[in-house]
């Protein structure tokens, strides 16, 4: 790599910052020739060991290596370069690496071309961030590298384990700051190339599972896929071509998220790699089992991105943050992780309630012994009706700490709604009464109480955490009414007042000993200075219209002479 710096830097192939790229100082290009390379001579180190359709893809590879450097030392027709993509497509369809390994059978065909066509160029697109495209390379090698070993394919491994090889070499001279780019050279040599490890790997699963032939090279490709999918939705809707260079990936975004540049690449990383951990559990446990880490990742990834799609990364119109202009904040305003935080309610409660319909289902089946190993199908339409049921009846817009005795009303109404149409779908299907009433019955319930218990759990901590934070001034209450119970909440929710409440006063003597918002009421007026002297509060609070002012100025000199303060709560309305 450091010869392939100098020849760059001797030849001219340096890439000049622009507006539209990230990098911000004169870069050398063509760090492709350095990977090409390494990779080729480990291929030829071994090439008595490897068969003759391996040696095809490779001259593939290696063609759309030469296309990538044709177009960094001279700029070619996208048109040329799709030609490439396509004649190495059929070089994979010719050698029998099919997308789904012959399972979709001749679907399989064009969706091979759409594949490595897609690949290819989402590798290209992914090269935006110093270290990001070759460490997402590097990843997806590694990951297909142990698929194949697991799967005695020790050939494919080889392959595999040498571009994650050549591609780690690279890494140390990309890594910010960067002192070569790998370039088109690079990024079509390695897209062509994880896009048959992704079909190679997954060719040798076998036909059994075939949720799984399809989810392996899907999980492979996680990043690169959600990348392109991500830019070429937004450069539509703004207009943009999808091929020209930008500042609005979905690292750029997370930068604009107020993560550092290294920070921003580590995560994509990590992700990444969770779902090539997620690839090889699958290929040794039931992707039944895994059904619901694959359902939440799923949800997870498409969150992140929708998110993501909401940053603003340029100035025009298009790209200002809505939900900004709809609360009438300044859109040039730096923006840190205020839209993360605004949705936050609805990514916990979404996957909250994806675990719990889960878990009802599961135990439902096995308190009532249905005869049905695994119906994920059903399992699949649960969370469906369930979930959609639930946004359809605004609940996810609820404001778990305010949940009142109403609202639990309205998750007992949607559970049985969803129930209902549950019912209906799977007497449809079945009509054998597979699913019985207990079934049903069992499910409601665990559904009901857990999506409940959930609100709840949140309020409970919520109001814990306020309970027990450090205030500086300790408050008694006085009057322990309704207003009073507006009071005590203002108190504990908005922490601005720095209060905190340690208990109640009232002249009421049926309401002695007990407890309000979970504060004990320990007497009236007549008791103040005892109840002050031993629980020393910083102030006293008046919430009752019952004490006027004569008997509020009274109260205050009484506990003048103990240092205690008064205030008075009011809450008054203002109308025309």
């Amino acid at each position: 790599m450091p010869f392939v710096i100098k020849l760059a830097r001797f030849k001219g192939w340096v890439v000049f910052p622009r507006n539209d790229r990230w990098h911000k100082n004169p870069t050398a290009l063509m760090g492709g020739i350095g990977i090409f390379v390494a990779f080729s001579v480990t291929m030829l180190s071994v090439g008595g060991t490897l068969e003759t359709n391996y040696w095809m893809v490779y001259a593939a590879a290696f063609i759309m290596f030469l296309v990538g450097w044709a177009d960094d030392v001279r700029e070619i027709k996208p048109v040329i370069k799709l030609v490439a993509q396509i004649a190495c497509s059929f070089v994979l369809i010719y050698n029998g690496y099919i997308f789904g390994g012959g399972l979709l059978e001749w679907a399989g065909i064009p969706l091979t071309f759409i594949w490595v066509i897609g690949i290819t160029n989402a590798i290209n697109l992914l090269d935006n961030m110093d270290g990001l495209a070759g460490g997402i390379s590097a990843i997806v090698a590694i990951v297909s590298g142990a698929l194949a070993v697991l799967n005695n394919e020790y050939a494919l491994a080889g392959f595999a384990f040498a571009i994650a090889g050549s591609t780690i070499g690279f890494l140390f001279y990309n890594f910010k700051p960067a002192l070569i780019f790998m370039g088109d050279a690079g990024s079509l040599f390695l897209g062509f190339s994880l896009s048959f490890l992704s079909i190679a790997v997954q060719g040798k699963m076998g036909s059994s599972s075939p949720v799984l032939m399809l989810l392996i090279p899907i999980s492979l490709m996680a990043i690169p896929i959600m990348d392109t999918t991500l830019v070429t939705i937004k450069r539509l809707a703004a207009g943009r071509r999808i091929d020209q260079g930008g500042k609005d990936h979905t690292s750029h975004r997370l930068v604009a998220l107020g993560l550092s540049e290294k920070k921003a690449v580590f995560t994509l990383y990590i992700i990444s790699a969770i779902w090539g951990v997620l690839c090889l559990l699958m290929s040794r446990i039931q992707v039944n089992n895994l059904f619901l880490c694959v359902l939440l990742l799923i949800i997870f990834s498409v969150a992140f991105s929708l998110l993501l799609s909401k940053v603003k990364v340029y100035n025009e119109s298009p790209e200002k943050l809505s939900y900004l202009e709809k609360q009438g904040l300044n859109v040039d305003n730096n923006f840190t992780l205020r839209f993360f935080l605004l949705h936050k309610k609805l990514m916990i409660g979404l996957c909250t309630d994806i675990l719990i319909i889960y878990c009802a289902f599961l135990f439902a089946t096995k308190a009532t012994q249905v005869n049905l190993e695994y119906d994920y199908i059903v399992l699949a339409t649960f969370i469906c009706v369930k979930i959609t049921v639930l946004y359809l009846s605004n609940l996810y817009y609820r404001m778990w700490r305010y949940m009142e005795v109403l609202e639990v009303a309205g998750y007992f109404i949607f559970t049985c709604i969803a129930t209902i149409i549950l019912v209906i779908i799977l007497y449809l299907k079945y009509r054998t009464g597979t699913y019985t009433l207990y079934f049903f019955i069992f499910d409601f319930l665990l559904t009901f109480t857990g999506i409940v218990f959930s609100r709840l759990f949140y309020r409970s901590l919520s109001e814990l955490i306020n309970r027990n934070r450090n205030s500086e001034k300790k408050v008694m209450i006085y009057g322990a009414g309704d207003s009073g119970y507006l009071l005590i909440k203002e108190i504990l929710q908005n922490h601005r007042h720095e209060l905190k409440p340690i208990g109640w006063i009232d002249d009421d003597p049926s309401k002695y000993n007990q407890f309000l918002y979970g504060y004990k009421i320990y007497g009236g007026k007549t008791q103040l200075l005892k109840i002050c002297q031993k629980f020393k509060p910083d102030m006293v609070l008046i919430s009752t219209s019952a004490i006027d002012k004569e008997a509020e100025d009274e109260l205050r000199d009484l506990l003048a002479v103990h240092n205690i303060g008064i205030g008075r709560f009011s809450l008054t309305i203002s109308y025309n």
